[in-house]
C-alpha cells in the first residue's frame, strides 16, 4: 500500500464535512486517497455507536484511512485495535487539530508540546498495528513555534510511522496568514519516510507549485475541497496538460441537488438538510445572487422548501439549463425536483 503515498491527491479529514457521502463525491472527481473524520479513542473504547459510525465506509472509498485522536498512548492503541476491525487501508493519528475543544483535552496539536508522549503514542500504535497496515501521523509545525519540528519528525519516523502528513502552521497560527511551504521542503529534506504536504491548496496552480517547490510525495487538500470537489479533477488535468476546465454555475447547482439526494438516501431528509446547509456557501461562492439563496436555504424548514429555493435560484439566475460544461457531474435527481 505504499503507493498511496506516491504522487497522490488526498482529501483531508474535516469534522462535519468529509463524511462517507462527500468522500465518495470527491473520489468520483479524482481524489486518490480519503480519510474519515476524527474518531475519538475514548469514545471507541466506551462503545459509542455514533462514534463508531464515523469508521464505516463503502468499498468505493478505498484507499481510505481511519483517523484517531486522543491524549493517552494506551487508549489510542485500544482504539486502533477497534478501528482495524473495519479493515481500513491505513490508520492515522491526529496530532495536528488546532480546535479548542480538542486541544483543551491535550489531544490534537496539544500533543506537539510533549515529545515523550509523541514517542510513546507512535511506538505503541506501531506495535499494535504490527505491520498489518501503514501508520501515518498528521502534525502541524508545533504548538507556538517550529523549534522542535525536526526532532518531532525524527521521533515519528524512528518509531515506525509509514508517512507524515504535514501542515506548516503552528497551533497558535490556526489558519491565519499563508502557510509556510518552506517548512514542508525542509521536512521532506530531513525525513526518511513519505511526506504529504497540506495547507492552502485552493487552486490547481497551488498544487503544482507545492509539488515543485517542496518535493513532497503527495498533497492533501482540505478547506479548498469543501464545496469544490472538482478541484481534484482540475489538479490532475493541470499537472498533466497545464490546463483545466472552469466549473460553471449550472454544474455547481446540479451538485447541490446530487449531494442532497445522496445525503437523504443515507440519513434521511431532516438530517440531510442540516448538513447540506453548511455546503451551500462554498458551493455557490462567486455566483451572483448566491447570498440570497444561502439565506433562504438556512431558513428552509423542510426538504420541499429547500428544493423550491434551489429551483427558484436556477430560474432567476438563468441557470435552468440541463447538463454541465464537462458532462461529468451527476445529474440533479428529477424525482426530488418534482416534489
Amino acid at each position: 500500500m505504499n503507493d498511496i503515498f506516491d504522487n497522490k491527491l488526498w482529501l483531508a479529514p474535516l469534522a462535519g464535512y468529509t463524511d462517507t457521502v462527500y468522500r465518495k463525491i470527491c473520489k468520483s472527481m479524482g481524489a486518490d486517497v480519503v480519510m474519515s473524520e476524527m474518531i475519538s479513542a475514548d469514545a471507541l473504547i466506551h462503545n459509542n455507536p455514533k462514534i463508531k459510525m464515523l469508521a464505516e465506509f463503502d468499498k468505493e472509498e478505498r484507499p481510505i484511512g481511519l483517523q484517531i485522536f486522543g491524549n493517552d498512548a494506551h487508549k489510542i492503541s485500544e482504539g486502533i485495535k477497534i478501528l482495524m476491525e473495519y479493515q481500513p487501508n491505513f490508520v492515522d493519528i491526529n496530532m495536528g487539530c488546532p480546535v479548542k475543544k480538542i486541544v483543551k483535552n491535550n489531544s490534537g496539536s496539544a500533543l506537539l508540546k510533549d515529545k515523550n508522549k509523541i514517542k510513546e503514542i507512535v511506538k505503541l500504535s506501531y506495535k499494535t498495528i504490527n505491520d498489518k497496515l501503514p501508520l501515518t501521523v498528521k502534525i502541524r509545525a508545533g504548538w507556538n513555534s517550529d523549534k522542535d519540528l525536526f526532532e518531532i519528525v525524527k521521533i515519528i519516523q524512528s518509531e515506525g510511522a509509514s508517512a507524515i502528513i504535514f501542515h506548516p502552521r503552528t497551533r497558535d497560527e490556526m489558519f491565519s496568514g499563508k502557510s509556510n511551504w518552506n517548512l514542508i521542503t525542509k521536512v521532506k529534506e530531513n525525513s526518511t519516510i513519505p511526506i504529504i504536504g497540506n495547507g492552502d491548496i485552493t487552486t490547481p496552480e497551488d498544487a503544482k507549485i507545492m509539488f515543485a517547490q517542496t518535493k513532497c510525495d503527495s498533497i492533501m487538500v482540505g478547506r479548498g475541497a469543501i464545496g469544490n470537489p472538482w478541484i481534484f479533477r482540475q489538479i490532475k488535468n493541470y499537472l498533466q496538460n497545464n490546463t483545466y476546465q472552469t466549473i460553471l454555475p449550472p454544474e455547481k447547482i446540479e451538485m447541490i441537488f446530487f449531494h442532497f439526494k445522496r445525503l437523504k438516501e443515507k440519513i434521511g431528509s431532516k438530517k440531510a438538510l442540516q448538513i447540506i446547509r453548511k455546503f451551500i456557501a462554498p458551493y455557490t461562492k462567486g455566483i451572483r445572487g448566491a447570498s440570497v439563496l444561502r439565506q433562504k436555504c438556512n431558513q428552509a424548514n423542510d426538504e420541499k422548501q429547500f428544493i423550491k429555493y434551489l429551483l427558484s435560484f436556477q430560474t432567476e439566475a438563468d441557470f435552468c439549463q440541463s447538463g454541465s460544461a464537462s458532462g461529468m457531474t451527476p445529474q440533479a435527481d428529477k424525482s426530488i425536483q418534482k416534489k
